[in-house]
């Protein structure tokens, strides 16, 4: 290959700069193409952060001596399968709407292959958008369950007086619990609100949706050998 030939022309470029977030991060489109209305971003981020922030309830909750540890993971479970379930309708109740997602034309379909014209935070195309929602209704169903049962054994793994026992320094318990929670949030928000699509992949053929489960199987393999464990 010549060396003034680019790895990647500008097309794909843009391309790889937009997807490779959403890949690592699990779904949420905080880089794209075109300007879009701010609350696009604040409706990722809160939907994104909402495992942490019911764990975190728990985690409170266990902390002053409130609940123990199992129920505070039965509570985090029970809200964050709650709030599942509200996603996943809310997304059935966008697709049934009249109302249909604009698409702006383009000739660049690598850099500007989900552009979109919003109306409102709160508008179908938008619900659309942020939550494209399951082919399935089974799949509507377990993933929520499975997203509950994730977050739930998560908030337990995670407690803090848990983590300690086993490094036994704050700073470890700190960095544990941060990217504990963050790699929580991935999963959940690949499982119940959008799957992130690989990097080298620019549309996924994943007719059974399969692919949203990978993430959550992989936390349920660690926790499980800590559950085995204790």
């Amino acid at each position: 290959m010549s060396p003034d030939v680019p790895l990647l022309n500008d097309y794909k470029q843009d391309f790889f700069l937009k997807r490779f977030p959403q890949t690592v991060l699990g779904g949420p489109r905080f880089k794209l193409g075109y300007c879009a209305p701010p609350y696009i971003y604040v409706n990722q981020i809160i939907l994104f952060l909402m495992p942490w922030v019911w764990g975190g309830v728990g985690t409170l909750l266990y902390q002053l001596g409130i609940l123990k540890d199992y129920y505070t993971a039965a509570l985090s479970g029970g809200l964050m399968l709650f709030t599942a379930f509200v996603i996943q309708f809310t997304s059935l109740y966008a697709k049934n709407k009249s109302t249909t997602v604009e698409r702006i034309l383009t000739t660049d379909i690598l850099a500007e292959e989900d552009e979109h014209e919003f109306t409102s935070c709160t508008g179908a195309e938008t619900v659309k958008f942020l939550i494209p929602g399951k082919k399935y209704v089974a799949n509507t169903v377990f993933h929520s369950i499975l997203a509950g049962l994730a977050c739930g054994l998560g908030t337990w793994y995670l407690l803090p007086n848990r983590i300690t026992l086993l490094y036994g320094s704050t700073g470890g318990t700190a960095l544990l619990f941060f990217f504990g929670w963050m790699t929580l949030c991935i999963a959940e928000y690949s499982l119940i609100v959008n799957t992130a699509t690989e990097t080298a992949t620019f549309q996924t053929q994943d007719t059974y949706e399969i692919i949203p489960l990978m993430r959550p199987l992989y936390i349920f393999f660690f926790v499980s050998v800590d559950l085995a464990h204790r």
